[in-house]
């Protein structure tokens, strides 16, 4: 077998143990993510905006089995961190070249593969017998020497970790007592003494200025058979009088009359003076006005 050839075979085995590696990492960090998330109650987050909320009690059923979008959602979030997260623990393993692996593992091959693999398109004596050398050496390397059973174990002890807290979870619903809100909640800005008495205030004031009536403010105009009715009462009608301004105003010197049984009389005369062919329009206003 050439040089090439060599570590292009070792460099495919290589590659398919990291492979291995990177599977059992996604999968462990994926499941164990997704049961913390489920622990701590992450699927009522949907609950805090409104744009969600119609998705937080919704379900779909796959294969029979009815899976809420909320869960769903966390089991997306937790692939993604689990990608991410392999991503950077396995960063550095491209970075190692598969002959400086080779020359580890075999000290015999330490820069006689490296020097061989270098000159392979040299054609002299000394370059042959280098290459018929490392050869001969490499016969004796085996696949399973670059399966690194450690962290392979690590995997899988991992992974049955992952896998057995997500069963518990998933069986038991076991929560914690502690929500999303309750874990926002202090984060949250407290607005103390923001004016809400002032605000409550200004309200009733406000509203106890629009019960008034107005009677002397913008001019009211009726337009009857083309003419326009100016129907504002002068400044100073319907003001009435507060309390305060109640006194005694009787001229000094003044007698009143003896005492008498007040009772209700009518009006002997009584004449007013109203614009031809609109006092049916000015007694309905008028009418109006003491009804409010």
């Amino acid at each position: 077998m050439k040089v090439e050839d060599f570590i292009r075979d070792i460099n495919t085995v290589i590659a398919k143990y990291r492979r291995l590696y990177k599977i059992l990492d996604v999968i462990s960090i994926t499941f164990l993510l997704y049961s913390i998330l489920l622990i701590t109650n992450m699927e009522m987050v949907f609950g805090l905006f409104p744009a969600l909320e119609v998705y937080s009690t919704a379900s779909i059923s796959i294969l029979g089995a009815s899976i809420s979008y909320p869960a769903i959602s966390l089991f997306i979030i937790s692939v993604a961190c689990g990608l991410l997260l392999t991503f950077i623990l396995h960063v550095r393993d491209n970075k190692r070249s598969t002959i400086n692996l080779v020359e580890e593992k075999y000290p015999v091959l330490r820069e006689r593969l490296s020097t061989a693999y270098d000159n392979r398109e040299v054609d002299n004596i000394v370059v042959a017998d280098l290459q018929e050398n490392v050869t001969r050496a490499s016969a004796n390397v085996t696949h399973e020497i670059f399966l690194n059973k450690k962290r392979l174990y690590i995997g899988f002890f991992s992974l049955l970790i992952a896998i057995s807290l997500l069963t518990y979870v998933s069986i038991s619903e076991y929560r914690i007592s502690s929500t999303p809100q309750d874990i926002i909640a202090p984060l949250l800005p407290h607005n103390e003494g923001d004016g809400s008495d002032l605000a409550v205030m200004e309200q009733t004031t406000n509203n106890s200025d629009n019960s008034k009536e107005n009677l002397t403010g913008e001019t009211s105009i009726v337009v009857v058979e083309g003419k326009q009715v100016d129907l504002t009462l002068p400044p100073g009608s319907g003001t009435g009088f507060t309390q305060g301004e109640q006194s005694n105003n009787t001229p000094e010197g003044f007698t009143p009359s003896s005492a008498y049984d007040i009772n209700v009389m009518s009006s002997q005369t009584y004449s007013e003076e109203l614009p031809q062919g609109y006092e049916r329009i000015i007694k309905q206003y008028f009418e109006k006005m003491a009804g409010k």
